[in-house]
């Protein structure tokens, strides 16, 4: 069985500002993720933890070459 990991209500709104747009061309670019890896992610449903590993280091990376995240209002 995949170790298997769910994120928090913050931890989501932290990924949310780190994309410029909700696409799924921003999803991939910025995260490395599908739409449906970020619908489980919205609704609290569990993904692999690998893939939420590589989708932080993807966003550090993305925000290391000069990516801007959104300014919440």
């Amino acid at each position: 069985m995949p170790d298997l990991v769910t994120v928090t209500c913050e931890e989501f709104a932290d990924l949310r500002a780190s994309l410029p747009a909700i696409t799924d061309r921003y999803l991939f670019d910025v995260l490395g993720i599908s739409e449906t890896t970020w619908v489980k992610l919205r609704k609290g449903l569990p993904i692999k933890r690998i893939t939420l590993e590589r989708a932080l280091a993807k966003r550090e990376r993305w925000r290391a070459m000069g990516g801007a995240g959104r300014i919440a209002a």
